[in-house]
């Protein structure tokens, strides 16, 4: 009977300790790195260099953190063009860019 208290405490002791180290660790993953200032010219670099947008027609319309990453809507209206991208809050890689053209 003790020997299966102890190994029911140690257990205990093992399931609580991990679940306050994944909570410690989810909260440090969503504090953003970069400002959305940044992540605004990341993406408006992007644009003109990889998708040859010119950086005068095009405008950012939203820029929020959204789990770890950040969500920019863009949209170039004298063509008819918008889209999404999605930017690493930690490192400001590209994740996924979507276009949409009218």
């Amino acid at each position: 009977m003790g020997r299966f208290l102890m190994a029911l405490f140690v257990c205990l002791v093992l399931v609580l300790g991990a679940c306050g180290n994944s909570e410690t660790q989810s909260a440090q993953e969503q504090a953003p790195e970069i400002t959305e200032e940044e992540v605004e010219k990341i993406v408006l670099n992007h644009l003109t260099e990889n998708l040859n947008k010119n950086k005068d027609e095009v405008t950012i319309k939203s820029v929020h953190n959204d789990s770890g990453k950040y969500v920019v809507k863009w949209e170039v209206d004298e063509v008819c063009e918008f889209g999404t991208i999605h930017v690493d809050a930690q490192n400001g890689e590209i994740l996924e860019a979507e276009e949409t053209v009218c």
